[in-house]
Order: C-alpha cells, then sequence, then structure tokens
C-alpha cells in the first residue's frame, strides 16, 4: 500500500486537494497495517533461514488475518487499488472496524510469544548477535532509513519527518537503540 500512498500523496499536496479525515483515518490504518505485514514478511523467512520453522508458521497466521482484512476493505488480499486522489475507493465496510480492533487485541498478545520464541531463543541470538554491525555514518552514507537509522541511536521516522496523511495527529515515541547490528535493526 505505501506505493499507493506516494502515488495519490504527490498529485494532492501539487494540487493542494483536502483529503476528509476519515479517508486519512482509513489509509493511516491500512499502511500500519501494511507495515506490520512488511515485517512479518520479513521476519517469517528471515527466522527460516536461521533455522527456526516455528516461529515462521506463526508469523504467517497473523499476515493471513492482516490480508483477510485488506480483502474485506478494498476487495483483494494483495495488488490492492485502494487509495485514490482525493480518498479512498469506498467506504470501510460495516464491522471493519470492529474487526480490526479485534485483530489488534488480539495481535498485542502475540508479541510476547514472538518474543519468547525468537528474542529467547539462543540460536537466534548466536546466529545475529554482533553481526552486520555499522556505524551512524556508515548508515548516513548508505542512505538507510527507518529502522536503521533507529537502530544506531538516531530518532527518525518518516511518519513524523514529513507528516504525512494525518499521522501529525497521533503521539507517539519514535524507539531508538544506542548501536547497530543484526539484532537490533528489529526494534524489538
Amino acid at each position: 500500500m505505501f506505493t499507493k500512498a506516494i502515488i495519490v500523496n504527490g498529485p494532492e499536496q501539487l494540487g493542494n486537494i483536502q483529503v476528509p479525515k476519515r479517508a486519512s483515518y482509513t489509509r493511516v490504518i491500512i499502511l500500519e497495517l501494511s507495515r506490520i505485514a512488511f515485517h512479518l514478511l520479513w521476519l517469517g523467512p528471515f527466522m527460516v533461514d536461521i533455522g527456526a520453522q516455528t516461529p515462521f508458521s506463526y508469523i504467517f497466521r497473523e499476515r493471513e488475518f492482516m490480508y483477510d482484512l485488506f480483502e474485506a476493505a478494498t476487495g483483494m488480499r494483495m495488488m490492492h487499488n485502494y487509495f485514490r486522489i482525493g480518498g479512498v475507493a469506498t467506504d470501510l465496510p460495516y464491522g471493519w472496524i470492529d474487526k480490526c480492533s479485534d485483530f489488534y487485541d488480539y495481535f498485542l498478545t502475540t508479541i510476547a510469544e514472538y518474543k519468547n520464541l525468537i528474542r529467547l531463543n539462543p540460536i537466534f541470538l548466536e546466529w545475529i548477535e554482533g553481526v552486520s554491525v555499522v556505524d551512524v555514518k556508515e548508515i548516513i552514507n548508505w542512505g538507510l532509513l527507518g529502522p536503521m537509522l533507529r537502530a544506531c541511536g538516531i530518532q527518525w521516522d518518516l511518519c513524523k519527518v514529513d507528516n504525512y496523511e494525518c499521522y501529525k495527529e497521533f503521539h507517539w515515541e519514535v524507539k531508538k537503540r544506542r548501536f547497530i547490528s543484526s539484532l537490533f535493526s528489529s526494534n524489538w
């Protein structure tokens, strides 16, 4: 969905097109679900690569729940064409917000499960702790953003910096670390 946001945000800014608040909030919810789905898409196969099969199954279970939400909102599980210049294609269907809220409550409980399966896993720690250690200067020179910047101690998040959509109406602390390695770039 992030590519779709870029496609509509550019013309909206250039044409000074005001997006209705409800549409902007809807976009943010969809974008954040997409962000989580992308992180899970990275994490599942990564865990398989280091020999941990169980987290992969759990991770894709959660991803499927999100795809159910995408399908209910957009009519498609993948390749959504939901964002439009000036808003979204259709309003969210009846009951969608409740389903999304239920997923949120459920997903919060799985975070502890993931931490136990992943971050407390000695095999995981052995394989990635101290691997790919880079400093802030290298990160900036390479033009890396997001989790990589935060993992090396820079409090930077595009949602806060660019203030696109209605992100400026939300208040959250950008999480950061003091150094970067493969272990900390995930920002658990």
